[in-house]
């Protein structure tokens, strides 16, 4: 667990662990995109040449593909350097779902290409035009060399942040659709097989929306208030309820503030000797420690509370 933060205790033994939502974060993953981004561009302008010169509808698609990545990479980027701005009374929790607003950008922008590449693809299925299958095959060799190389970069990083993990996504589909693209190219330069383009590019189209559906699914569940898959709601529970002093759970709340920080919402009626700091602070620990959770939140109450707020 990291240190970002700080103890505090509220009226009715409120305890909070709060997020230092701009202090001490340089991840390292936002150098490597970087230069993911500049690898992309040396290869969308190397596909769309290519595309012309070849006539190959596989690497068109690939390089609409490409400027998605490019566009994804871009906005993650951008998250990054709003999530290191300081939060506010208004923006208590600062602006880290920038970066899961821009996940869900660009899980929708990618499945919208992906239907375009797709209805591009049967609208040429049944007229495959004339294509150069070596400039083809160069020019996805060099996209299979580059793809790797940025797959290399990100992979370290895929769980520090959901871009980064959006755009490893990408990579990865990419360096299939290469591959694709020289069995197609050896196809058409072997066996005039033409055809095979257009069913690479169809490959290709679903490809990009199966890895865009689940960024997108990912980031609406975070923005959603969805509890954590990796976090059980039952086994929290269950867990508190084995601590001392403690008689029952109730509103047990758990979702993501961004990728890696979640946060507990809880009410716990104890006994009368354990309503006290001390209490709220070791269950506070037990939490922090077993679950890795960042900001945590536990209202103690004492037999016989009631309370007269609805519970959501």
């Amino acid at each position: 667990m990291t240190d970002e933060c700080q103890h505090g205790l509220q009226h009715h033994h409120h305890h909070h662990h709060h997020v230092g939502l701009a202090e001490g974060i340089s991840p390292s993953y936002v150098k490597k995109l970087q230069w993911v981004m500049v690898l992309a561009i040396i290869y969308l302008v190397l596909q769309t040449m290519g595309s012309y010169y070849s006539g190959s509808l596989a690497l068109m698609a690939d390089a609409g593909h490409k400027l998605a990545d490019i566009g994804a990479i871009g906005l993650a980027l951008f998250a990054s350097w709003f999530s290191h701005l300081s939060s506010s009374p208004r923006k208590s929790f600062g602006f880290y779902r920038l970066e899961i607003l821009a996940a869900l950008l660009n899980g929708l922008g990618l499945m919208a290409i992906a239907c375009m590449i797709l209805w591009e693809a049967l609208s040429r299925s049944t007229h495959p035009p004339e294509i150069v299958g070596g400039t083809m095959l160069w020019v996805s060799i060099a996209g299979l060399c580059i793809n790797i190389l940025s797959a290399k970069l990100l992979y370290p990083d895929r769980e520090l942040n959901l871009n980064v993990k959006g755009a490893l996504f990408h990579i990865a589909s990419d360096v299939v659709n290469s591959l694709g693209e020289i069995v197609a190219a050896l196809g058409v330069i072997y066996f005039h097989f033409t055809w095979l383009d257009t069913i690479i590019s169809m490959v290709i189209a679903l490809l990009v929306f199966y890895n865009a559906s689940r960024v997108f699914l990912e980031a609406l569940n975070i923005l959603m208030e969805a509890s954590p898959r990796h976090l059980s709601i039952a086994k929290i529970q269950n867990f508190m309820m084995e601590q001392p002093g403690v008689l029952d759970v109730h509103d047990l709340h758990v979702w993501t503030i961004t990728t890696g920080k979640e946060a507990l919402l809880a009410h716990v009626k104890v006994t009368a000797d354990h309503f006290a700091y001390a209490s709220a602070h070791e269950l506070e620990k037990a939490l922090r420690e077993t679950f890795d959770l960042c900001h945590i939140t536990v209202q103690l109450e004492p037999p016989g509370f009631e309370e007269d707020a609805i519970p959501f």
